[in-house]
């Protein structure tokens, strides 16, 4: 992982850090890095297992690498092609589908990643506010 990027939510006012994995999909990184910085809308899947996701738009290639959702490990952010969402697995998944990985949050991260995985699905069931994501490169002062 050389190269990494941030994911802010200013509700909760919580940054995790991600490295891309270029090793595994190095066109799809590389096109990925050159639509930041972005925001979106932050969501949770209802019957996947613990997976957040937001809208992203990305033109990608038809040849990537893939792996079953629910053998990646906690931390995989993953860019759904067709449906054109960035999803991030924040625990354990119960679908066996493909899923495209581009990044993969920092170890020291994990621990925060749940706790906002789980701010947002009890946003889903209790608040149902508008959360906002914002994604750019590390160390970047900028979220457009």
């Amino acid at each position: 992982m050389s190269q990494s990027i941030e994911i802010y939510w200013p509700d909760f006012n919580q940054t995790i850090k991600a490295g891309l994995l270029s090793e595994l999909n190095a066109e799809l990184c590389t096109q990925f890095l050159k639509t930041l910085p972005f925001k979106s809308i932050q969501s949770h899947a209802v019957v996947a297992g613990k997976q957040m996701y937001f809208p992203y738009r990305l033109n990608g290639s038809s040849k990537h690498y893939s792996e079953a959702m629910d053998k990646q490990p906690i931390g995989r952010i993953n860019i759904e092609l067709d449906f054109q969402y960035l999803s991030i697995n924040y625990g354990p998944m119960t679908e066996p589908v493909p899923a495209v990985p581009v990044a993969q949050v920092d170890d020291g991260d994990i621990e925060l990643l749940q706790q906002i995985g789980e701010k947002v699905w009890h946003n889903l069931l209790f608040e149902d506010r508008y959360l906002q994501v914002h994604v750019r490169w590390a160390g970047d002062d900028v979220y457009e």
